[in-house]
């Protein structure tokens, strides 16, 4: 019998539960920070010593799904319950679907250093060597996002449906890296449209004053809570709201969309 190491085991997991939050942040565009998903990681790093205990199936699987909503709630917040099930369920799909690769990659060739216990993966690999890996990932991201990600969304032009008193307002918004426009109570983001596009459908009473900044200049404008807001067809799970710009933008843009919203 091989000797597992309950340090090693507890450091593979979190390397491991890292990884797989940061998947769900990505799929569901969950705007979090990163502290909370590194809080995540390490609650169900802890947790996986409990693969050790010999406990019957439905007892184990019950385990695993308290351990996937625990993780949700320490990484993303309980915001409202329908993005609380949805970032659940990603959770424990992703989770079967890597930890059955894995397993099928262990069935069909048994590489040393490798176990699996109660469905749990663990890797025969100091935590020293992991912390490197986990920080060699990270710089990596970190880079692609400043040297590529950035510079790519500058001309980006992204479709947005805002809902507002059971309409839906469609219009065409360019990513502008240099807007900076925050609710100055909430500090929910901000995307500035063209007054024009909303017609009558706005209710003045409930108008606040929004200061911004932006690559255009910076100025103070109104704005209003958005019911919902669809960014090229993927629901935004954050509180917006839209300032209305008493000019125009060019040709078919209509808004301007800042680059963090989404991510």
């Amino acid at each position: 019998m091989k000797t597992v190491y309950v340090d090693v085991m507890i450091f593979t997991n979190i390397f491991e539960d890292f990884l797989l939050l940061c998947a769900v942040k990505y799929i569901l565009r969950i705007k979090t920070k990163y502290y909370r998903l590194v809080l995540g990681s390490l609650a169900g790093g802890i947790m996986s010593v409990l693969s050790l205990i010999n406990l019957n199936f439905i007892i184990s699987v019950l385990l695993k799904i308290l351990s996937a909503l625990l993780l949700i709630l320490i990484a993303f917040g309980f915001k409202d319950k329908k993005l609380f099930i949805k970032s659940s369920s990603t959770l424990i799909v992703i989770t079967f679907l890597v930890n059955g690769a894995i397993i099928c990659f262990y069935i069909a060739l048994k590489p040393n250093g490798m176990l699996i216990i109660n469905d749990s993966v663990y890797f025969d690999i100091s935590p020293l060597l992991l912390i490197i890996l986990t920080l060699v990932v990270y710089i990596i991201l970190f880079l692609y996002k400043k040297l590529f990600k950035n510079h790519a969304k500058t001309n980006l032009v992204k479709d947005v449906e805002i809902k507002l008193n059971n309409s839906a307002f469609i219009i065409k918004c360019k990513v502008d890296s240099g807007l900076n426009a925050k609710e100055p109570f909430s500090g929910s983001s901000v995307i500035i449209v063209e007054k024009s596009v909303f017609n009558e459908s706005v209710n003045e009473k409930n108008l606040r004053v929004i200061p911004f900044k932006s690559l255009g200049g910076e100025g103070i404008i109104y704005g209003f809570k958005a019911e919902n807001v669809i960014i090229d067809r993927k629901t935004i799970n954050e509180e917006i709201y839209i300032g209305m710009y008493e000019g125009k933008f060019n040709n078919e843009i209509k808004g301007l969309l800042p680059e963090s919203i989404g991510e």
